[in-house]
């Protein structure tokens, strides 16, 4: 079966899960990026052009504002013990859930105590699958974007596109790609991109919202994790470390540019964008060019993602956490 035909009976399965059921539970992984962000908000203004009630949730403490721009954003709940559900779902329970962009139940976090029964969870994902959610586990580690593979259901389903619903669709894409440059790049995401432009999408506008709107401090912490830049074994790896103090009062998704940042010295192959986010507790975002799987490396540290882009955490002091890395990678040199 081609990938078109695989993608339309996925899609027709789903959208069947969806007329079957009315109230859903959406998520996505923790520390939410702009694909997790921008595949959950499509798929929730989806539900509601089907006439269906849905609340999404993370796991995590607060919402990137970068993505305000996008319709629904500022209905996005966050998970905790007190969570009071009866307001948006019936008695308070899930019906139904449908997941995106995630992986594992544990990088699902906290909101996997609010699931429904397996039979009642959808998966759509782009990540090596690490754990079956449900019948319906939709993964496709080819596509580019979990937002991408969205994109079908609204194919399949006839609802007509509009603008809010376009600049999600474009804005999981784009921050996926890397703004279209990096190699999981398919003719397919060009062509949705396109489609979306055609419905009124700026691509300056969210670009640079995305991309190119940081505050003053921010750039500032940007250069001082530059100039902690260090070489390891003869070069072909690349690290940046920042530490607690280097973080206080930095949101996260201001310096993420530093993991590509890390990869992109010539010569290099694999690139450590390191952050102590607590005394010794570190926070890993790998990069690699072409040898290197960090899906791999990270999964040695009950982490994961792609075999070019990937994230974990480990305890220990900055130069432990290094030498624990470099020997995962040596392995695979």
């Amino acid at each position: 079966m081609d990938t078109i035909q695989a993608y339309k009976r996925a899609a027709t399965e789903i959208l069947t899960f969806i007329e079957n059921h009315n109230h859903f539970i959406l998520s996505a992984h923790i520390n939410a990026d702009g694909d997790a962000y921008a595949s959950m908000i499509a798929v929730y203004q989806l539900l509601g052009a089907l006439k269906k009630n849905s609340v999404m949730i993370l796991a995590d403490e607060k919402t990137v504002t970068r993505y305000d721009f996008l319709k629904n954003f500022n209905t996005i709940l966050h998970y905790s013990e007190q969570l009071d559900l009866s307001t948006y779902l019936p008695n308070g329970i899930a019906q139904a859930a449908i997941i995106l962009d995630v992986p594992s139940y544990f990088r699902l976090g906290d909101v996997r105590h609010l699931l429904p029964e397996s039979e009642h969870v959808v998966k759509i994902d782009h990540h090596p699958v690490e754990d079956v959610f449900g019948p319906i586990d939709w993964v496709d580690t080819k596509a580019s974007s979990t937002t991408s593979m969205v994109y079908e259901l609204y194919l399949q389903s006839g609802v007509q596109v509009n603008l809010d619903m376009a600049r999600a669709l474009y804005t999981g894409i784009l921050y996926d790609t890397g703004r279209f440059s990096y190699s999981n790049t398919t003719d397919r995401d060009y062509s949705i991109a396109a489609e979306m432009l055609k419905i009124g999408v700026r691509p300056a506008e969210i670009t640079s919202r995305i991309f190119f709107e940081n505050s003053f401090t921010g750039l500032k912490t940007i250069g001082k994790g530059l100039f902690s830049l260090e070489q390891h074994l003869n070069g072909l790896v690349n690290s940046i470390y920042l530490s607690s103090e280097d973080l206080i009062g930095q949101e996260q998704s201001e310096i993420e540019e530093l993991a590509n940042l890390s990869v992109s010295v010539k010569g290099g192959d694999t690139g450590l964008f390191i952050r102590e986010i607590k005394p010794d507790f570190h926070k890993i975002s790998l990069r690699s060019k072409t040898r290197v799987d960090v899906n791999q490396v990270a999964k040695a540290f009950n982490g994961g993602g792609h075999k070019r882009a990937a994230g974990c955490r480990i305890e220990g002091n900055k130069q432990d956490v290094i030498s624990a890395l470099l020997n995962e990678i040596e392995k695979q040199l």
